[in-house]
């Protein structure tokens, strides 16, 4: 039954390949429209995303794995056109009075930033390709004292956002410090697990849940599927793994929910599954859920964010580009390929080595060796 499964996924991966490569193309090649409805006239920053969501899944899914030199180039050139010197990207037409407003505007551009320099560095280095800039702009937490300071900062009253925020700074340090000044990076990393394992609630194994309830620890869920990625890269161990995986069993019995929601409990369990606990329920499980992932997914072979309801926004960008929800696009068919891809390592580990997951931590990033071996 599960090995039939595996085939079905096949399929669908396959379709959504299709889709990434023939229906959201603009007049510049490797450049990507995020839907059918996206206007690139009236929203040109928003191919951005469009590109590097695309590219993370084209290269997951093996389409670019011999990609010709005027194809990469294109892509990391226009990726890099994003870029100011500082290291940050962001869109050119995004104005202060469009954006989410969060504690402060400072702390609304610091989030908006770390969240499209991550996928743009990512994107950029699954295709071997370097950024324009070093990331400066995190120069000043390169420093013990101050990664500490920043994360007691952190506001775990929200941590689905701080998850993201912890693991964008994180990525950031890595792709900056790895194989450069790894005697720092242990430094700042001790720092980041220190605290981690300090603010880990016992009684979830999530952070931020301390009397929470269903849909604060929902959140949290999803926040800490980021914060595992840094234990997930360096091979640690996770306390409360079954009290993790016990919620997550739960959770994802329901139907298909959004895009962010789904991957991040898969991912979760589909790296858990190393510790032997519930072993067989995790994999029936994965199992099923991507029966009902394969069903969601649209005729045209790309994937929606949610089926009805509201309208999809660039997360940050409030009063910046949106699209009715249930259209086929290149960030919901990354985030499913990847759930689907990460449930097909789990169910078929040999047939899960032809797809090739991100080297940088964050959404989309999966290490099939996780406390079996080297990154």
């Amino acid at each position: 039954m599960i090995m039939n499964n595996v085939s079905n996924i096949q399929q669908s991966l396959k379709k959504a390949e299709k889709f990434l490569l023939e229906d959201v193309n603009t007049d510049e090649l490797g450049i990507k429209k995020c839907s059918s409805y996206h206007d690139v006239n009236k929203y040109p920053d928003m191919c951005l995303p469009a590109t590097y969501n695309a590219t993370h899944a084209l290269v997951l899914l093996g389409a670019y794995q011999d990609i010709e030199d005027e194809l990469k180039n294109k892509i990391a050139n226009y990726i890099n056109s994003y870029q100011q010197p500082n290291g940050a990207f962001r869109f050119h037409n995004m104005k202060e009075d469009e954006i989410w407003k969060g504690q402060s505007i400072e702390y609304s551009w610091k989030y908006i930033d770390n969240h499209i320099t991550n996928y743009s560095i990512g994107a950029l280095k699954s295709l071997g390709v370097k950024s324009k800039y070093p990331i400066s702009f995190i120069n000043d937490l390169k420093e013990p004292k101050e990664l500490e300071k920043w994360l007691m900062e952190r506001n775990l009253k929200d941590p689905w956002l701080e998850g993201n925020n912890v693991v964008n700074l994180a990525s950031f340090l890595i792709y900056e410090l790895e194989g450069k000044d790894d005697t720092r990076l242990n430094a700042l990393m001790k720092v980041f697990f220190d605290w981690h394992d300090k603010m880990q609630d016992p009684n979830t194994g999530f952070w931020g849940t301390d009397k929470a309830n269903d849909s604060d620890i929902m959140q949290a869920m999803a926040g800490a599927a980021h914060n595992f990625h840094l234990y997930f890269y360096y091979n640690r161990e996770i306390s409360y793994y079954k009290k993790i995986i016990d919620y997550c069993l739960e959770f994802i019995k329901g139907k298909v929910k959004s895009a962010c929601l789904d991957v991040d409990v898969v991912d979760i369990l589909a790296n858990f599954i190393v510790y032997g606990y519930r072993e067989e329920e995790i994999k029936q499980s994965l199992n099923d859920f991507s029966a009902k992932l394969i069903d969601f997914q649209n005729q045209d072979g790309g994937f929606t964010d949610e089926k009805t309801g509201g309208v999809r926004r660039m997360d940050g960008w409030v009063r910046g580009y949106f699209e009715p929800q249930g259209l086929s696009n290149c960030f919901a068919t990354w985030f499913r390929a990847a759930t689907l891809a990460m449930i097909i390592s789990v169910l078929s580990p040999e047939i899960g080595k032809n797809y090739k997951f991100r080297n940088t931590i964050g959404i989309g990033y999966f290490n099939p060796n996780y406390l079996k071996g080297d990154n």
